[in-house]
């Protein structure tokens, strides 16, 4: 079997071929979910961001449609950025960052960056209207450098309002908010920090509410690295918020969303059964990670869609129920024991209750998930992590494990999703040796039947 067989991912949504970052405009509309994404197809040859697509009816199988936003005008002509959907009766209206870098000798982010916030509409994620700038530097508080983007924007009753990340000229992360009455003229209402210096800069902010908690979703870049948290170069994480207040930020009380090696600018939304989904970026900015996939042409992939539920102010992640709906083949795995694997699959297992939570699942000899005296660990040895060394975290026990794999990307969501760790992974086996000791009551592997879920036929727009 071919690297390009085992690599490129079955069930996650990747680019056909070039470069994937940021989810944006997350949304569905009149039944159809709509997934939108920082899209380089000629990368390495140029970096020049646009917007890919992808459509889908039921969150299982995806069609990409091609590029729905090219950066083809003054606003945005060096790079369509990051974004968000706010749906209406009869339209969706997406909101994203415009970048321009001017010529001559420029940091771009003191001077030489324009970061307009510009805002289109459509119907079907694939015709879009004439670009409007609704926000542009001259609209921006004093007090800022250029990067402020990543509009997030919803509506509550007849008022619109808008999030967007910054960063300080004291090299502080902060968020600026912005209300409207039609989406097209805004005013400043907001601005908010935290109580001690929490990063340089605060990109892709979200906002959204769970049983009557609002909760504010960032990024914050530069933080510096713990043992047990915050070990990537750039976080994701969320903490409880108050729109109407005007006090500082709680920054102690942020909690990451994912604590694996990949992952990054998440954004949520919410369907129209009303539940709350995460979809992440399996990737990360500035890593050092090698990429494997870029000799097949393409790199990254975005998380599986993830249902977001609270329990006592946590909110947890888990694969959405439809997902189930893959699995095939079901086999019980004895303790202790390898076992071949296809490159997908799902698997699920339950500590014993009574027994100590203590185990040690391989998935390949060079990736391993432990837990032992309150320290759960993610670790590679050899090449198949390309670069990924360790990840741990402390929890006062573990009991439910569920692994998700697809060729080259694993997600692992622990207690129920309390705790999640994504990783891509490159394993050279034409099948999986996989292992789990420890005092399990459940040991479950499901094959996957992923045939179409992701269709990267080329449209005539690509």
């Amino acid at each position: 079997m071919s690297n390009e067989t085992n690599w490129r991912c079955r069930f996650h949504m990747l680019p056909p071929k070039g470069w994937l970052n940021d989810p944006n405009g997350l949304c569905q509309f009149q039944g159809t979910y709509h997934v939108f994404f920082q899209y380089t197809p000629e990368f390495p040859r140029q970096e020049l961001r646009a917007w890919g697509h992808y459509a889908s009816s039921d969150l299982l199988h995806f069609r990409f449609t091609g590029i729905a936003l090219q950066p083809d005008s003054p606003y945005d002509r060096t790079g369509a950025f990051s974004g968000s959907a706010c749906t209406e009766a009869d339209t969706i209206a997406l909101y994203y960052t415009g970048n321009v870098e001017l010529e001559g000798e420029h940091d771009y982010t003191h001077s030489g960056r324009e970061s307009n916030t510009l805002r289109v509409t459509t119907r079907n994620g694939i015709q879009v209207s004439e670009k409007i700038c609704v926000l542009d530097n001259s609209n921006y508080p004093a007090g800022y450098t250029c990067h402020i983007r990543d509009p997030k924007v919803w509506k509550e009753g007849d008022t619109y309002y808008m999030v967007l990340g910054a960063r300080r000229l004291d090299d502080s992360g902060a968020i600026l908010l912005y209300q409207s009455q039609d989406g097209l003229h805004w005013k400043l209402f907001s601005e908010r920090t935290s109580r001690q210096p929490f990063g340089f800069m605060w990109e892709c902010p979200d906002l959204f509410q769970m049983d009557g908690k609002t909760f504010l979703s960032f990024c914050p870049q530069g933080i510096p690295a713990e043992p047990y948290r915050f070990q990537n170069l750039h976080q994701s994480g969320y903490l409880p918020f108050c729109l109407t207040s005007t006090e500082p930020i709680n920054e102690t009380v942020f909690r990451e969303w994912d604590m694996g090696f990949d992952f990054y600018a998440p954004q949520t939304f919410q369907d129209e059964q009303g539940r709350r989904i995460l979809i992440g970026w399996a990737g990360g900015p500035e890593t050092t990670y090698q990429e494997p996939t870029l000799k097949q042409n393409w790199i990254h992939t975005l998380t599986l869609p993830r249902q977001i539920t609270c329990q006592q102010g946590i909110l947890k992640q888990m694969p959405l129920p439809e997902f189930n709906e893959l699995r095939s083949q079901c086999q019980e795995l004895p303790s202790g024991q390898w076992y071949r694997a296809d490159h997908c699959f799902d698997w699920e297992l339950e500590l014993l209750p009574e027994s100590e939570p203590a185990f040690s699942i391989h998935i390949t000899e060079e990736c391993k998930l432990s837990y032992s005296n309150g320290i759960l660990t993610l670790q590679f040895t050899g090449k198949s992590g390309a670069g990924r060394t360790r990840r741990q975290v402390r929890c006062e026990t573990i009991r439910t494990i569920r692994i998700l794999a697809d060729c080259s990307i694993l997600e692992c969501f622990f207690n129920d999703g309390a705790i999640v760790m994504t990783t891509r992974f490159f394993p050279e086996d034409s099948l999986l040796p996989i292992r789990a000791d420890g005092a399990f009551q459940k040991n479950i592997l499901w094959n996957l039947n992923t045939k179409d879920c992701i269709c990267t036929v080329l449209e005539k727009n690509e």
